[in-house]
């Protein structure tokens, strides 16, 4: 091949070169975007009175005695709503929230402003369907007492187990009965939307959400003297009136510290 040759094709091939459009400068992966970390820190209240421990008896500011045996929910399906509105998901992150621990990590979240924050009590049913010890989730299903059986499965997963002793009176004169809510099923998984509170998330940074929640709330609207009132055990159970009731109620647990 002659040195002609090989210039003219040189210069065919510098042509092709020039005419290939560049990637755009602004295509970013969604691991380039900068992210900051929202932990939630969530407290364990009876009225206005942080729950230091179980067994300890606490009195609304309406003179109802409480006393707690044990308090947990699941928390799933975690939004951050940013100032114009629109929504981002922090997907595949599943709290199961206790007594003892406060702090949990919600998930990353883009750099910036925000003013709302809204997640579900309960689980998706594809999460209620899980076998507790054959998912990445095991850390927060694998707990039996968050089951309506000895297994999780069939019948799916309690989101809400709190039980204790209740002033059940009118007078409140201290009668304390024993009551037991176990919250289950996809029909009573609960969304929680929070009041608006502007937030700023920065990069490589912690931003907390403080919550308080407040268990004597669950309680509202229903007569405690029926003792019908006091107990949600089996799934069956979760279609009955009380349970219904308590549906309604579990948003109003929530709110800012």
């Amino acid at each position: 091949m002659s040195k002609k040759v090989i210039y003219i094709l040189l210069l065919i091939w510098t042509g092709f070169s020039a005419c290939e459009k560049p990637k755009p400068e602004d295509s970013k992966s969604e691991e380039q975007v900068p992210t900051g970390t929202l932990l939630f820190h969530l407290h364990t209240y009876i009225d206005n009175s942080e729950v230091d421990g179980y067994g300890f008896t606490y009195t609304t500011d309406a003179g109802r005695n409480i006393s707690l045996s044990i308090a947990q929910l699941y928390i799933s399906d975690i939004q951050v709503v940013k100032l114009d509105g629109s929504v981002i998901d922090l997907p595949d992150t599943i709290l199961l929230k206790n007594l003892v621990t406060e702090t949990y990590t919600a998930g990353k979240v883009p750099v910036g402003n925000y003013k709302a924050i809204r997640f579900k009590v309960g689980l998706n049913a594809a999460s209620d369907a899980l076998n507790p010890t054959s998912t990445k989730d095991s850390l927060a299903l694998n707990h039996s007492e968050m089951w309506f059986a000895n297994t999780a499965q069939p019948d799916g997963y309690v989101y809400m187990n709190v039980q204790g002793t209740v002033d059940t009176t009118s007078d409140l004169s201290g009668a304390m009965q024993s009551f037991a809510y176990k919250i289950g099923t996809e029909a009573n998984c609960v969304q929680v939307n929070m009041p608006e509170q502007n937030f700023t998330v920065l990069e490589n940074q912690a931003e907390y959400g403080h919550i308080i929640i407040d268990y004597s709330k669950l309680f509202t609207g229903l007569k405690l003297s029926e003792l019908n009132n006091l107990s949600v055990s089996g799934k069956a159970n979760n279609n009955s009136v009380v349970a219904q009731k308590i549906k309604v109620n579990i948003p109003l647990m929530f709110k800012y510290e």
